[in-house]
């Protein structure tokens, strides 16, 4: 299976960078495992925007230029960075953004928190989302859904679509709480879902629910 140009590009930089896998892996705080998925088996477009700022960070003072790291996210090229300054990238600096990305991880906790109504970062529109009005986008947090997705990997939503048996769903609890996992049916009382790791089925009461949503992920593209 064919990986992303982005991904391509990634290796090609961790190269030039004279930097093992290992290292990067170790100074992310991440395993070698879940550092390999974006060389060598990631297919989006581009990288997630935060992973991208801390490899930028991670390769500078190998002698790599930020903006060429930051390209890998869509970032245009000709974003003025000042030298010593922090990453910090405008929402809309590439042309094409307009999909929301509505979920955040907060204080460190598995799972997600929903924002309120207010995106904090928009991302280019995949083609199966053109002119879908409420699509929107969340960032992966946590590694209990690995290997079918990773932490900082970033996945759509599409709520018009209905929900079908071993499909993936975002959950918004009625706290805000947010958690993607895999649907695997519902009751008038619950709702079971599944999630990778560590293996085990989950059961919410409905009244705890505020919205189950379809993720369309990298399979479902097209």
């Amino acid at each position: 299976m064919d990986v992303s140009e982005a991904a391509r590009q990634l290796k090609v930089l961790r190269e030039q960078a004279r930097l093992p896998m290992r290292a990067v892996a170790d100074s992310l705080g991440w395993t070698l495992t879940r550092y390999q998925h974006y060389e060598d088996r990631y297919r989006r477009a581009h990288l997630p925007l935060d992973l991208v700022r801390r490899l930028a960070e991670i390769f500078a003072p190998q002698g790599i230029d930020p903006r060429s790291v930051l390209e890998l996210a869509g970032v245009d090229r000709a974003l003025p960075l000042k030298a010593g300054a922090p990453l910090a990238v405008p929402p809309l600096v590439a042309a094409g953004r307009d999909l929301p990305v509505m979920g955040a991880a907060k204080g460190g906790a598995e799972g997600f928190f929903f924002n309120e109504g207010e995106a904090k970062e928009y991302v280019p529109r995949p083609s199966n989302l053109s002119g879908v009005a409420d699509a929107f986008a969340l960032y992966v947090n946590g590694d209990s859904m690995e290997p079918r997705y990773f932490a900082g990997e970033l996945v759509y939503v599409h709520p018009n679509r209905p929900l079908t048996r071993s499909c993936f769903v975002a959950v918004e609890t009625k706290d805000g709480r947010g958690m993607l996992k895999q649907f695997l049916r519902r009751s008038d009382d619950h709702i079971i879902l599944h999630q990778f790791n560590p293996e085990k089925d989950i059961r919410l009461a409905r009244r705890e629910v505020k919205r189950i949503l379809r993720v369309v992920g990298s399979g479902e593209i097209g």
